[in-house]
C-alpha cells in the first residue's frame, strides 16, 4: 500500500538519476454519497449506516466508477471508508468440506493502460469479523493481500460498530471499519475501478432472500476520493 508521494519520489529518483518535478496533484473524485449522487457510478445504491449516507451494501455484488477526461498523469490514489458488516470469516470459514474465503476485491484497470503487471493491478484480500476463542481465531489477509495470515481486524480504523441489521436476525455480527488508500501506475485519459467481493455462506439463514443474506455478511463504502499524481 501506498501512502504517501515520498515513496514514489524517491523511485523515480532513484530510476531517473535525476530529481522528477511534480507538475500534477489534483483532487479529482471526492464523494461522500450525502447527496446520494451516482454520477461516474455503474452499480450500487444507498443505505444510512453510522448516522451517514454510503454507498451498499453489497453482497456478492460490485459497482465500477468511470472517469473520463482526467487528463495525463503518472499515479492515480484512490481511498476510502470501507465497512465490513457481520460474520465474515477471513480466510476459511471453519468447514472442513468445502472451505473457501470471504474474498473482498479492488481491481483497477483503465483503458490504455501502458503499464501490464496484473499484481499491481489487482488487489484482493480478505476480512474477517470472527472472535478469537484461546489460540483460534478465523484469520483475515488484510491489510495484506490473499492468501496472507493475520489476525481479525488487523489494521482497522475502529471495530464493534453497531450491526448493519438488527439483532433479532440470528447470526448477524458487528461492523468494523477501514481506512483504506491504495496507489497504482496509470495513464491514459480514463480511469476506471471495480469494487467487489466474494463471500462464501454456507451457514447463513434464508430468510428473506438476499436482504438476509446482506445481514450476514456484506460492506458499505463510504468517502470516496481519488486523486491523480503527474511528474516530469
Amino acid at each position: 500500500m501506498i501512502k504517501n508521494y515520498t515513496i514514489i519520489f524517491f523511485a523515480i529518483f532513484i530510476n531517473s538519476c535525476s530529481y522528477p518535478e511534480m507538475v500534477r496533484n489534483e483532487l479529482i473524485y471526492d464523494n461522500n454519497f450525502e447527496t446520494k449522487n451516482l454520477d461516474n457510478i455503474a452499480g450500487g445504491g444507498f443505505t444510512i449506516f453510522n448516522n451517514s449516507t454510503v454507498l451498499g451494501n453489497f453482497n456478492n455484488d460490485e459497482f465500477y466508477i468511470n472517469l473520463n477526461d482526467v487528463g495525463e498523469h503518472n499515479y492515480i490514489f484512490v481511498s476510502f471508508d470501507l465497512y465490513i458488516h457481520g460474520t465474515w470469516d477471513g480466510n476459511n470459514n471453519g468447514f472442513e468440506v468445502n472451505d473457501r474465503a470471504d474474498k473482498w476485491i479492488l481491481e483497477f484497470n483503465p483503458p490504455n493502460n501502458l503499464y501490464s503487471d496484473p499484481e499491481n493491478d489487482i488487489f484482493e484480500t480478505t476480512f474477517s469479523n470472527s472472535p478469537c476463542f484461546s489460540n483460534y481465531c478465523l484469520k483475515q489477509s488484510y491489510p495484506e493481500s490473499f492468501p496472507n495470515v493475520n489476525n481479525p481486524k488487523t489494521g482497522s480504523f475502529f471495530n464493534e460498530l453497531k450491526n448493519i441489521c438488527s439483532d433479532d436476525f440470528f447470526g448477524t455480527g458487528p461492523t468494523t471499519l477501514y481506512k483504506i488508500e491504495k496507489g497504482f501506475k496509470s495513464s491514459g485519459n480514463a480511469i476506471s475501478l471495480k469494487f467487489a467481493d466474494k463471500l462464501y455462506q454456507p451457514n447463513a439463514i434464508d430468510k428473506d432472500g438476499v436482504i438476509m443474506a446482506k445481514c450476514d455478511e456484506s460492506w458499505s463504502i463510504d468517502n470516496l476520493k481519488i486523486r491523480i499524481i503527474k511528474y516530469e
